[in-house]
């Protein structure tokens, strides 16, 4: 096998994302090992080491895969350019205002400026699907598992 920074930078990766998932984990069990606290945390955990494993695995099954870094273009767009760091600012203000303005709110919001930033047009779908992502989870937390969170329109 040989191992070029590429291949080191993402194995590297993927060893700190399951180092981190086993870390949240032994560190949830540790707090309270109940059924209502680990019934998120556990499968989430199972999935994301899964994800973790398959596509290791996927790397070292195909080396050439991610031999070389793809040549830039010499045309990016500005989302090619800059889609990227606008998807971390607005998933930290995302996380930032989820107390200010509600976790509804700023679900949907996140979620239609995402979908613009991706290049989504037809204002219907950004609409009907943002509200649904946006509400449905807050919905979720709030009735059927008894998580009170702050909200803005779904009090």
């Amino acid at each position: 096998m040989n191992l070029t920074a590429n291949r080191a930078g993402h194995f590297g990766l993927l060893a700190c994302l399951a180092g981190f998932t086993l870390w949240f984990t032994a560190s949830a069990w540790e707090a309270d090992a109940t059924l209502v606290n680990m019934i998120l945390i556990g499968p989430v955990a199972a999935l994301a080491l899964g994800l973790i494993a398959a596509i290791g695995i996927g790397l070292l099954l195909n080396p050439e895969r991610d031999a070389e870094p793809a040549e830039p273009a010499e045309n990016d767009s500005f989302r090619e350019r800059w889609g990227v760091a606008i998807g971390c600012l607005a998933l930290a203000l995302y996380v930032l205002s989820l107390e200010t303005i509600g976790f509804d709110v700023a679900g949907v919001i996140f979620c239609a400026a995402c979908m613009v930033l991706m290049g989504r047009r037809n204002w219907l779908v950004i609409v009907a699907y943002s509200l649904f992502v946006g509400l449905a989870p807050v919905w979720i937390l709030e009735g059927p598992m008894g998580i009170p969170v702050h909200t803005l329109i779904l009090e």
